[in-house]
Parts: C-alpha cells; structure tokens; sequence
C-alpha cells in the first residue's frame, strides 16, 4: 500500500524516479559489476533534479519537503540499492550547503547550464575526523584518508572531517571537544583509492578518498554543531541527524519493499527464478511472507510518521526537543531492523533457490545486511535512545 493512500501528495521527482526504474535497474546491474554506477545513469537521474531535492533553492535546487525527499531516496533504492544509497549521500551531503555563506554555497552548490539543463554540482563524503588540518594564511592546509566514500566518483566537490590546529592543540569548543570541520574539497583536489570489494551494496562505489597538503580558503567548511544555518527555512531547520538517519533508513526499506515483490514473483513462478508452485502452497511460506510484508509497512509508516510530526513543529516554528530528535532516531533504527528482519524471512522463507546468482533475493539479503552497518542506523542507536529517556545524563547524546 502506497502512503499516497495517507493523503500525502506526489511530487515530480517521485514520478520521475518511477518512470526511470528500467534505466536504474539496467544501470544497477552493471554497477554490482564495475563497483559503480555508471556515469550516464548519474548524469540522467541528475538532469531530473533527483539528486538536488534539498540543495537550497537559492542555488538552483529544489529544496523539497524532508518527507518527499526520503520518499524518493525509496524509490530508487527499490529499483536499485547501490543507485539509492548514492543518492541519499548526494541529498544528505547537499543539506550542508545551507550552512555556507552566500560566496561558497553559490560556488559549491550553484547550478550550471549543460545544452538546454541546469544541472546541480553533486557532493558527497565523510564527516568522521580523520583529516588534520593547519591554519594558514586565508584558509587551512589539509591532509587526510577517510574511508566510505560513497559515490565519489561522480561528485563535483567531496567533504571530509577534519580536525583543525592552532599553535600547539587543535580547536576545540569551551567544553573541550574537538570542532570537527567538514572540509569541501573540489574534486581536482582529491585522490579517490581502488580499494572497493564488498559483499553487499558493490555498485556503489564507496572507496576511500585522500588528500595531501590540500589548501582548503577561509569559509569553505561547515563545523558540525557550531557554524549557524545562512539559509531559514523548515527543511534546514529540521534536526540534521534525524534527517541523515530517516534518509539512510530509506534504502532498507526501498530494499525490503522490492523483496517483498520479488518473493511473489518467485512463488508465483513469474519471476527470473522459477520455483514450484509448492512454495506458495506452504502455510509456513503464507505465514513468513505475511508477516514481511506487514514488517515492511509498518516500518514506512512509522519512520513516515514521525518524520511528517517532527516536520509539522518545524513549519510552526517550534522548538524541537530532545524527545523528537529520539523518536527521529528511534524510527529510522527500528525501520532498518524490521526491513532487515523481513528480508532475512523472506531469503529464508525461498530455500535453495534464494542462493542462486540470478535470484534477487540473495542480492537483496547481502545488500540490506551492508546498509544496516551505518552507523546513523545501528542498534547501537536504539540503545543510545532508550537511555535517553531512561537517565538524563543521556540526553547530551547526539540525536
């Protein structure tokens, strides 16, 4: 059942990602064997403005509800994992152009003209600390290696955290914690390493990525939990994190949805594995399948629906408490956990024929048990939020 159902409107990029579902499961399969997705489908799904949902509108973006956005990062996860995960790096990446000043937000994240199509420079990277930086004059020298880079082969510009010195310490907040600054690097400026081979989500490309000595001018960073938001509207006021962890968790569940389809096409024998009917006949296969199919839905709605309330308050201008920043988090953990769950019901459920090369079950399961490693979305998350409500010395976790 579609949340169309709820009343919740379809926007253009929705439909485009659907009508492009052939081109992306074409491209999908290519990239599981070139540990990337081919240029061409990036460049497409692009000129569409699917990877520019929440770049600011200033800079030629769509700047889409947080909801429509995460609906979208869906759809193309269901027709493609690694194609959907790429653009939930690109579209979470992309909300840190509100953090820069008019000169650098117009520089990174401006729009070009390519023929007849304005086209959105895409960004992505890793926010974990593992550059160094110097302060120089007009800016900070940078050196570093990070790892997960996904989708940095068709990136424009590439973030990496980086922790900054100053005389004999590095920068740090009153309460002595590092400022962590995420660094924009243009692309000339970064050497990406062939170093990708996984088990699971292999199109995606997610290489480690270094620089060396690169110089990075005054302003061209974000410093996560300090630098003020430049541009005032509900999607940036929105809890980053929650919206990092919400966008994650839609790529289990675009999976998920997909191996729920997959399965029937499996039992039903009209899928690219076919399978006795006896599968179909089976209580026990009736009862798991149900049974994934209802986990599936109701970790959509839930994650769904704590995102339309927590958005709500934005719009109102309220304030945004703890509380919400733990149900965001809580939503986005446990609706990776149930899609998990319910392809792991599903690859059982389909026996020896799940273990087939040209079953997209086994796709799906290596896949999904790949996504549910971020650790925006770990059960390590769960955690954190239950002791949130549980001690208030908690509540100085990053929600």
């Amino acid at each position: 059942m579609d949340a169309n159902l709820a009343g919740m409107p379809q926007g253009k990029e929705l439909t485009l990602a659907r009508e492009c579902r052939g081109d992306i499961e074409r491209a999908g399969a290519v990239a599981e064997q070139e540990f990337r997705v081919p240029s061409s489908l990036i460049q497409k799904l692009n000129s569409h403005g699917l990877f520019a949902m929440t770049v600011p509108e200033k800079f030629g973006g769509g700047q889409k509800p947080a909801l429509e956005s995460l609906r979208v990062i869906e759809e193309i996860s269901y027709a493609d994992s690694a194609v959907g995960w790429c653009g939930m790096i690109y579209s979470t990446t992309a909300v840190l152009g509100s953090f820069l000043s008019e000169r650098w937000g117009q520089t990174v994240y401006g729009a070009q003209r390519l023929g007849d199509t304005y086209l959105s420079p895409i960004t992505a990277g890793a926010a974990a600390p593992s550059g160094r930086g110097e302060r120089v004059d007009g800016g900070v020298r940078v050196s570093g290696r990070w790892a997960w880079g996904s989708g940095s082969h068709h990136c424009d510009w590439i973030c990496g955290g980086t922790l900054v010195s100053q005389g004999d310490d590095i920068l740090r907040f009153e309460n002595g914690e590092p400022q962590v600054h995420v660094m924009f690097f243009h692309k000339d400026q970064v050497k990406l390493h062939d170093n990708w081979n996984p088990s699971g989500l292999r199109g995606t490309g997610s290489v480690d990525f270094e620089v060396t000595e690169q110089f990075v001018p005054e302003g061209r960073w974000t410093v996560l939990g300090s630098s003020r938001r430049q541009i005032d509207s509900p999607l940036y006021r929105f809890p980053f994190f929650g919206f990092f962890a919400a966008a994650v968790a839609s790529v289990p569940l675009g999976i998920a949805r997909r191996a729920v389809d997959d399965f029937y096409d499996l039992a039903c024998g009209t899928g690219p594995v076919n399978k006795t009917s006896s599968i179909r006949e089976s209580s026990i296969t009736q009862l798991e399948f149900g049974q994934a199919e209802a986990m599936v839905e109701a970790a959509r709605r839930y994650l769904q629906d704590v995102v339309a309330q927590v958005w709500d308050k934005v719009v109102a201008g309220e304030s945004i408490s703890v509380a919400d920043r733990r149900h965001l988090r809580l939503a986005a953990s446990q609706a990776t956990v149930m899609s998990a769950a319910a392809v792991d019901k599903l690859y059982n459920a389909a026996g020896g024929a799940a273990l087939q090369g040209h079953c997209p079950l086994q796709k799906h399961f290596r896949d999904i048990h790949t996504a549910t490693q971020h650790r925006m979305v770990s059960p390590e998350v769960l955690r954190m939020a239950g002791a949130a409500r549980l001690s208030e010395k908690a509540v100085s976790y990053q929600l």
